[in-house]
């Protein structure tokens, strides 16, 4: 419940270009340093108790450096070959946009007839001027798809990797408490290691093309603060979860009713 509530007050502010990258890496540290503080903090030690706080600590940066970094997909998706291939092949004259708009507003009124309507898609209707438009949706969605689960793949496998290493200590030395925190603080070094590729690598907010639709409201405003971004991630929160709109997203909240029940769960159980 606190991870979720932290999570929720950052949410717009980890996936906008402007803070992305500075949080996903701050997060980044603080979870990996108080992963690495395991091995210094003996369970004999009258600071033992302070570990309780290292793993709060290592486990909410974990879960907003996985936000921020899940807010990277679509950028770096639009950036691939083939997506910038489609892109470049969209019509972009002045009657093509002029079709557009129409379609765009004919698409508005007939979503606004069908709120009520819980057999609604999730994604509502979609809005293609041709064969283009089509292509280079499908060319988003498949570079997502494989930036995705090229992710997800390399990072479970590196998971696993260090999972081998790490059992060889805790074999040997018969599940000691000594050798339970070597393998925490191996997993803080690895993650801290493997942090050094995207701090170089991922593009910094002024190489990201941002869209507010996209990626929140955060912007660079005088009158942008912290405080008004987080009160306005719960007024969102009061619009989605009114009865009228947990009928129209009703895919939405058995996604997350599932998400709780295969993920959430499992995880206070261990």
């Amino acid at each position: 419940m606190r991870s979720t509530i932290s999570f929720w007050n950052l949410s717009s502010i980890l996936v906008a270009a402007l803070y992305r990258k500075p949080l996903l890496l701050t997060f980044a540290a603080i979870g990996a340093f108080s992963a690495i503080l395991f091995l210094p903090l003996s369970s004999a030690s009258p600071l033992w108790p302070v570990s309780a706080l290292l793993a709060i600590f290592a486990n909410d940066g974990f879960g907003a450096s996985v936000v921020a970094m899940n807010a990277y997909l679509l950028s770096l998706a639009k950036d691939s070959p083939e997506v910038a291939q489609a892109k470049f092949d969209l019509p972009s004259s002045c009657e093509s946009q002029n079709e557009e708009a129409t379609l765009a507003a004919s698409a508005d009124d007939e979503l606004g007839n069908s709120l009520e309507e819980v057999s609604s898609p999730l994604l509502g209707y979609s809005i293609h001027s041709g064969t283009s438009q089509s292509n280079y949706d499908a060319a988003l969605s498949r570079a997502t798809s494989r930036i995705s689960s090229l992710g997800i793949t390399s990072g479970y496998g590196a998971g696993i990797i260090l999972l081998l290493v790490a059992l060889v200590p805790v074999t040997r030395l018969h599940g000691s408490t000594f050798s339970l925190r070597l393998a925490i603080g191996l997993s803080g070094i690895w993650w801290a290691l493997f942090s050094i590729p995207a701090a170089i690598w991922l593009p910094n907010a002024t190489n990201i093309e941002e869209s507010p639709v996209e990626y929140g409201t955060v912007n660079r405003d005088n009158d942008w603060t912290f405080s008004s971004e987080i009160a306005a991630a719960w007024r969102r929160l009061g619009v989605m979860l009114r009865w009228r709109e947990i009928k129209r997203l009703q895919h939405t909240f058995r996604y997350l009713a599932a998400w709780f029940l295969l993920s959430d769960g499992p995880s206070v159980i261990l």
